[in-house]
C-alpha cells in the first residue's frame, strides 16, 4: 500500500489539529493549523509563552522540528501598540 503526499499532509495537519484540541490549556489562544507542502505552519495569537511552546511541540512531535514553521505573534504585544 502506498500513500500520496497530499493523504500524508492531510492527515498530519488533522493530527496536529486533534492534539491541540485536546490540550484545553491552549484554548485561551487563537491558533490557525495549515499545510504548506509537508510543513505545518501555526498562525494566529497565542496568550502566552509558554502556550506558543505547546503549541510548536505538538505540531514537532507529528511533523517532526524541522517541519514547523511557526507564526504566531503574542496577544499582549498584538495590543499594546
Amino acid at each position: 500500500m502506498t500513500f500520496e503526499p497530499e493523504t500524508l499532509a492531510h492527515d498530519q495537519l488533522a493530527s496536529v489539529q486533534a492534539a491541540m484540541s485536546a490540550q484545553p490549556d491552549l484554548q485561551r489562544s487563537s491558533i490557525s493549523v495549515s499545510m504548506v507542502g509537508r510543513s505545518v505552519l501555526l498562525e494566529g495569537y497565542v496568550a502566552s509563552y509558554v502556550d506558543r511552546e505547546k503549541a510548536t511541540a505538538i505540531a514537532a512531535s507529528i511533523a517532526g522540528p524541522e517541519n514547523v514553521h511557526d507564526r504566531m505573534q503574542d496577544r499582549e504585544a498584538a495590543t499594546d501598540g
